[in-house]
């Protein structure tokens, strides 16, 4: 795990905008800790429903670190208390990055490249600078 603190201003918005202002913090954190960012919301098909409508999956961040393609999943939390942001990468969430990742590394490669799957959490309490923790290899394909 690493963690660095930030000086920002704390976004006042909705909860959209406080996660989209994270998954920034959360790229120009892993931009200054050395990995190569390639795309940020990635959208891929995945499947389709019953009816023939499209399936799409979204990873937050696609970077390498090194020659590690890394898929990141980002969560961004201004208030604590009821749990740590990366509780919300549920089994469920990681069954879906799974699926999404296969597609992007399918569609766009290298497919043949190692890769991991990384959360980084953007804590973001009003009035305080947030605080970014990056766990590497959160969970495995």
């Amino acid at each position: 795990m690493t963690q660095a603190a930030l000086k920002t201003d704390f976004p006042q918005s909705n909860p959209r905008d406080l996660g989209r202002r994270g998954e920034d913090l959360a790229t120009q954190f892993l931009i200054r800790y050395g990995m190569q960012v390639v795309a940020r919301n990635a959208r891929v098909p995945i499947g389709r429903t019953r009816s023939g409508a499209r399936i799409h999956g979204e990873i937050d961040i696609v970077a390498f670190d090194g020659p590690t393609l890394t898929f990141v999943e980002v969560k961004t939390r201004a208030a604590l208390e009821v749990a740590a942001p990366e509780s919300a990468v549920t089994a469920g969430k990681q069954r879906r990055l799974r699926r999404a990742a296969r597609r992007y590394r399918a569609l766009i490669g290298p497919a043949d490249a190692p890769y991991r799957f990384d959360v980084v959490t953007v804590a973001w309490p009003a009035a305080s600078a947030p605080t970014i923790q990056l766990f590497k290899g959160y969970f495995h394909a």
